[in-house]
């Protein structure tokens, strides 16, 4: 599906009544498990730095790839870099550091490994920028980033066990234009973990999943305990596996949508942005 041509569909999706004067929140698949995060005035990425592909994963379509390089089109004005952990399928420093370095609004809030492994690729800008910020979210200490409109509250969670467990991987909770976004990079599927990271309990409109979550296996009873968001989104999915996938998402989980790259969803707002919920 070419850039020019691509499909966007715009999905309505009423969580409750919204006000009709307040824009929608469009959600854009980017990358793997990235995803563009927009309300008309503040624009936040997350795991949006890959343009290549790595391993099993894919990179941008061409079109994209060359406005992610411009930083024009989807990846012009954006005010918020989030990114979940130092794995290049979620990002690639040599292009974190270029997109940093000419888009000079952005903010770029990551854990100190992802900040490490860009320092190897542009040191001078990594050591001098005042963008780019290192956090430590610990269980039951959540940090918070006020961003333009954007509220984002950012938990450590595990990466898995044995040597995944050491990664410092992040998931976020974005709430912008009145609608809160679940995001877990590549979360341990483990209820445990969620408890730890503070996670039980937490309501969002929208959950982005990493595909095998869905699988047979615990992860389905992770969903169903710490994700049953309105809205879930299944990503990370390997080109070679996204039609196997889809149909096995309409089978199981036909509620499920699994967005083809540069697909573009318009979710209602449930409340008033800063509004108690």
């Amino acid at each position: 599906m070419s850039f020019a041509k691509r499909r966007i569909t715009e999905l309505l999706i009423a969580l409750v009544l919204g006000n009709p004067a307040m824009a929608d929140v469009s959600l854009t698949q980017l990358a793997n498990e990235g995803v563009l995060i927009d309300d008309g005035q503040t624009r936040v990425i997350i795991d949006g730095m890959v343009v290549e592909p790595y391993s099993i994963y894919a990179g941008l379509p061409p079109r994209a790839a060359a406005e992610f390089d411009a930083v024009t089109g989807l990846f012009a004005g954006i005010d918020l870099v989030l990114a979940s952990h130092r794995h290049h399928d979620h990002n690639q420093p040599a292009f974190a550091c270029d997109f940093m370095q000419k888009s000079a609004e952005s903010a770029l809030y990551t854990s100190s490994e992802v900040i490490g492994l860009m320092r190897e690729k542009c040191r001078d800008f990594v050591t001098g920028s005042d963008r780019v910020v290192a956090i430590d979210p610990q269980p039951g200490r959540p940090v918070v980033i006020e961003h333009g409109s954007a509220r984002v509250t950012a938990y450590r969670l595990s990466h898995g066990k044995r040597k995944y467990a050491k990664i410092e991987n992040l998931a976020h909770r974005v709430e912008v234009g009145g609608v809160s976004i679940l995001h877990i990079g590549d979360g341990a599927m483990d209820p445990a973990e969620f408890e730890r990271a503070g996670l039980a309990g937490m309501e969002a409109d929208v959950a982005i999943i990493p595909v095998w979550f869905f699988q047979p296996g615990p992860g389905a009873a992770v969903v169903e305990a710490y994700l049953d968001a309105p809205l879930k989104i299944a990503a990370q999915v390997p080109p070679d596996e996204v039609e196997e996938a889809r149909r096995f998402l309409a089978e199981r989980y036909p509620r499920v949508k699994l967005l083809e790259p540069l697909e573009r969803l318009s979710v209602a707002p449930r409340v008033q942005p800063g509004a108690s919920q």
